[in-house]
């Protein structure tokens, strides 16, 4: 406890001050030089002048220092001297005890081998005795002696604090021996040892370490319980005020936290209607912020992947819609072609009628589809019907070869995928070109994907004339004899169904023909291909 605490502190204070006075004693040269002389023989004339000398000099230290009962010295030649603050006793009647006690005093110092001893005095119980070696200051490894002071133990039991708890009666001293030194009066401990088994009270002990003495302190409990329904009451209407704070600080918290859920959980609503504009704004740095802030990063992300999509969509479309302006109109030129081949036949005009056989098949393949894919061996033979229309313009100038894998022949592919490839030969490489010409159409497979490869000898291109087909053509044509409407339809509808990895390529030197090269998956399956339109 800090309040006994600040007593032992006080009482070593106390202490320190009695060796103080000791110390002025033994370097008081006057007093030194009588005990150190030997003039204290009682054979002596002069004795009864030192002794009276001696005797006003203990009375000048002993009146110096109020709590002093007494100061005696015990001389090596076992010569008592002492001062008494007599108080109205008798000194006569102390002579016995005084030569007892410093003759004891100074043998408990010499065998303890120690400069000072604390010990509790027997002639009366409220005294406390303090021995130290006389030392000769001038020679401090002679010793003239013992020096034995007695003091009244009101002198270290008095209290300058008013505890209720912390009395002069209920204090206990005990020195560096564990023997009892001082005792405040109370009646619960022993005389010699200091320590009580009485347990009704409670022992609160603090350990002094300059003197190594303890101090002990018996709290009576009924003293120490007699507030305890007052304690109670403080502790009850604190931990009242507490848990009213508490639910009141748990209420906000909880209100501004489903409040945010709440935020959340509407914006999530209009989501949900389609509403991806919605953006709430984080209301700190918890866990409900980082929640807020993950959900609109995950709408501007849902927001950019419907644009995206909307985008692709678009383009696919355009993109449908260029092949649709590649062709020729179907329904009205279908009847009308059939009607001149009728009429052809009938003039028995076979090469036209074959002529119009090829046309017609030509125009087939885009009246009647009923999706984005046929196989291989139908797209070849739609270019067959081309080449055949083609020569019969061209007769021997065009010459065409067909190395195909018979593997590939059941692939689906999307429709008019090679025809733009073999028209933009025919057109840009090999009419330019003035002579003879040669086409050379490739189908092979490579693990899981299928190429297609168109290949002329014609006059070929450089590289700003391929950039033009496959990123920047439009209809109006920036090259002559060169469409590149058709051929970039071909790129953007491969990548809109497959993805980048999938498209057309082209390798080409002017001067030394071209290759036109389209990759695509390996699919046999209609319903698998059609998973990608």
């Amino acid at each position: 406890m800090q309040v006994l605490q600040q007593y032992s502190e006080n009482m070593d204070n106390h202490a320190k001050s009695l060796i103080n006075t000791s110390v002025y004693l033994l370097s008081d040269d006057a007093f030194r030089s009588i005990i150190s002389e030997g003039t204290l023989d009682t054979a002596s004339d002069n004795y009864p002048i030192f002794r009276s000398q001696l005797e006003a000099l203990l009375l000048q230290y002993g009146n110096s220092h109020p709590s002093i009962n007494f100061i005696g010295i015990r001389t090596n030649s076992g010569k008592s001297i002492w001062w008494e603050n007599k108080k109205g006793a008798s000194r006569t009647k102390d002579v016995n005890y005084f030569n007892e006690v410093l003759s004891s005093e100074a043998v408990a110092i010499e065998q303890a081998g120690i400069e000072i001893a604390w010990h509790a005095s027997t002639r009366m119980p409220n005294e406390v005795l303090m021995s130290r070696k006389f030392i000769n200051l001038n020679n401090v490894n002679q010793s003239l002696g013992t020096l034995v002071f007695g003091i009244d133990s009101t002198y270290f039991l008095s209290m300058e604090s008013n505890s209720s708890l912390i009395r002069k009666e209920n204090l206990v001293i005990l020195n560096e021996e564990g023997s009892l030194l001082a005792s405040g009066g109370t009646t619960i401990v022993d005389d010699k040892s200091g320590q009580s088994m009485n347990s009704s009270f409670l022992l609160v002990r603090e350990y002094m370490k300059n003197l190594d003495w303890q101090v002990l302190c018996y709290i009576p409990k009924d003293i120490l319980y007699a507030n305890k329904h007052v304690l109670t009451v403080v502790i009850i209407l604190v931990s009242l005020v507490a848990l009213v704070i508490s639910s009141i600080f748990a209420f906000y918290f909880s209100v501004s936290t489903t409040s945010l859920i709440k935020k959340l959980e509407q914006a999530m609503k209009l989501v949900e209607k389609g509403d991806f504009d919605v953006h709430i704004e984080p209301a700190g740095q918890d866990e409900i912020g980082s929640l807020t802030i993950r959900f609109n990063f995950m709408i501007a992300r849902i927001r950019e992947l419907i644009n995206t999509v909307y985008k692709e969509r678009l383009a696919k479309q355009q993109a449908e819609f260029s092949v649709l302006l590649c062709q020729i109109n179907p329904h009205f030129l279908y009847n009308t072609l059939g009607t001149v081949k009728w009429y052809a036949h009938m003039k028995q005009q076979n090469d036209i009628v074959q002529m119009m056989n090829a046309i017609i098949n030509l125009l087939k393949s885009s009246v009647r589809r009923e999706n984005e894919y046929h196989p291989l061996s139908e797209e070849i033979n739609h270019i067959r019907d081309y080449i055949y229309i083609q020569k019969i313009g061209y007769g021997e100038a065009i010459e065409v070869h067909y190395e195909i894998d018979p593997e590939v022949m059941p692939a689906y592919v999307p429709y008019f995928a090679l025809q733009p490839l073999v028209e933009n030969a025919i057109l840009h490489g090999l009419e330019m070109s003035k002579g003879n010409g040669l086409i050379t159409i490739h189908a092979y497979r490579e693990g899981q994907a299928l190429f297609l490869l168109v290949e002329d000898n014609g006059i070929g291109m450089n590289a700003k004339k391929v950039e033009h087909i496959l990123h920047r053509g439009d209809r109006k044509g920036l090259f002559s004899g060169l469409t590149s409407i058709g051929i970039r339809s071909v790129h953007e509808r491969i990548q809109l169904y497959y993805g980048c990895d999938y498209g057309l390529s082209y390798e080409s030197v002017e001067g030394s023909g071209t290759k036109a090269r389209i990759r695509l998956p390996f699919i046999l399956n209609l319903r698998e291909a059609e998973n990608y339109a």
